[in-house]
């Protein structure tokens, strides 16, 4: 196999694999790598380095000093950019190195191997404490977050080593959340804190995560404004069944209103129609006891007048009979007393008697009727478990004056059928006697026939 010899020719650069080597200086140690990789992978070192094209001859130029490293982790850093001695395409490192190399990634504002450590540190950081120191060195506000909702619901309390470690003004404001048991206000609670993590992630974002971020606000921006569209429609759907609703209201307001009115016209035509019907019964019930105290007067004078002319003819008889001689008195007493003549005088009183009767018995049930209606109309006053009614259960001006003259009424028609009953009795007793005379008289007038 032939060496290897130095032949020195003349050709055009090649675009793309024509590198330019860098020199770094880090806590005294040299490294020595090309240039390509830092300059297209970060902001930070395009600026510092300038352009990938330089000279032909850069051993002149001073080795480029990096702070805030150390060598043995900026050689952890390079293994991630330029991989050696392996023939996998996947490269695996520790917990340890993806830390390293997400602290220098932030630094020096490699996006996409910051996106590469977080993604790879997320599941194996479980730790509480150290998520929330990650994520403010590394401005990841979601790892902050997530730290701050594991200690306020987890069952141990917050020791004074980690009280330390996040700081005390936050451990207080853990504490209050975890006393109100509201996990909703971590926002307000470290609005600022957040507000200036998110504002520092931005500036370390990758082009894609750069792309989803605002992706991300445009669909946010969609849904908020589609929230907004949702809250007017409902807002003026409210509205409107407000509105519809007040409408409704203020109809049924004045058909209510309209309806009072006519059923009070209603009630005061009633009552007046009432008060008139009651005027005109009051009327009608003096007219007829006006008509009765006639007819008991009427009656009475008819009585008087028959009573006296019955005196005076007796009395005239009596004169004519002591006028008369003995024989002949005898003779017409004897025609007077003739049983005949006497139950026929007495069936013509009777008839008399019954008609009085009936007209008395008439006006008396008129006069009940009279009272029951007047209670029955008045029925609907009783209060539950009251079955008679009384006089506390008038009102108005003249019911209680119409209940009286009506009872009262029929108080004087009971007792004038009752004398008039009693009359007639009185008159059947005469008749039976007169009839009994009669029997008695023919029993005796064979005897004295026989004995003639």
């Amino acid at each position: 196999m032939t060496a290897l010899t130095t032949i020195t020719t003349e050709g055009e650069r090649d675009e793309v694999y024509y590198w330019n080597t860098v020199e770094f200086l880090v806590e005294g140690s040299l490294f020595r790598v090309p240039g390509f990789q830092f300059v297209i992978r970060s902001t930070y070192f395009a600026e510092k380095l300038g352009s990938t094209r330089s000279s032909d001859t850069d051993s002149s130029e001073a080795p480029v000093t990096l702070d805030g490293a150390t060598a043995s982790q900026f050689r952890v850093f390079l293994k991630l950019l330029f991989p050696i001695h392996t023939t996998s395409t996947t490269l695996k490192f520790t917990k340890d190195e993806w830390l390293i190399i997400l602290e220098l990634s932030t630094l020096w504002h490699f996006h996409e191997f910051r996106k590469l450590a977080k993604e790879h540190l997320d599941p194996q950081i479980g730790d509480p404490i150290e998520r929330i120191v990650l994520g403010r060195a590394a401005y990841m506000p979601t790892w902050v977050l997530d730290g701050y909702e594991s200690l306020v619901t987890r069952p141990e309390c917050i020791s004074e080593q980690e009280s330390e470690r996040i700081g005390h003004l936050t451990t207080v404001r853990l504490y209050i959340l975890r006393h109100e048991r509201c996990l909703e206000s971590f926002a307000s609670r470290f609005h600022e804190e957040i507000h200036l993590l998110e504002q520092m992630e931005r500036d370390h974002m990758s082009a894609e995560e750069k792309q989803m971020e605002e992706e991300k606000q445009r669909e946010e921006e969609r849904l908020r404004h589609d929230r907004e569209e949702k809250q007017r429609l409902k807002e003026e759907e409210e509205q409107r069944v407000k509105e519809v609703e007040e409408r409704r209201m203020k109809e049924e307001e004045e058909w209510m209103k309209k309806k009072e009115k006519q059923m009070k016209e209603e009630k005061q035509r009633m009552g007046e129609e009432e008060e008139q019907r009651m005027k005109e019964e009051e009327q009608r019930v003096k007219e007829e006891e006006q008509q009765t105290k006639e007819e008991e007067q009427q009656t009475k004078g008819e009585q008087q007048t028959k009573g006296e002319q019955q005196t005076k003819e007796d009395e005239q008889q009596t004169k004519e009979e002591g006028m008369k001689p003995k024989k002949k008195r005898d003779r017409e007493r004897k025609k007077i007393m003739d049983p005949a003549k006497g139950i026929r005088f007495v069936e013509q009183r009777l008839l008399v008697v019954d008609q009085e009767v009936e007209t008395r018995l008439a006006a008396l049930r008129e006069s009940e009727t009279r009272l029951s209606s007047f209670k029955e109309a008045r029925r609907s006053r009783l209060s539950p478990g009251e079955t008679h009614f009384t006089e506390k259960h008038l009102v108005g001006k003249h019911e209680p004056e119409l209940y009286r003259f009506l009872k009262e009424q029929t108080r004087v028609r009971t007792v004038a059928a009752e004398e008039a009953q009693e009359r007639r009795r009185g008159i059947e007793n005469e008749k039976q006697k007169w009839v009994e005379r009669l029997n008695s008289s023919k029993s005796t007038e064979p005897l004295n026939s026989r004995e003639a």
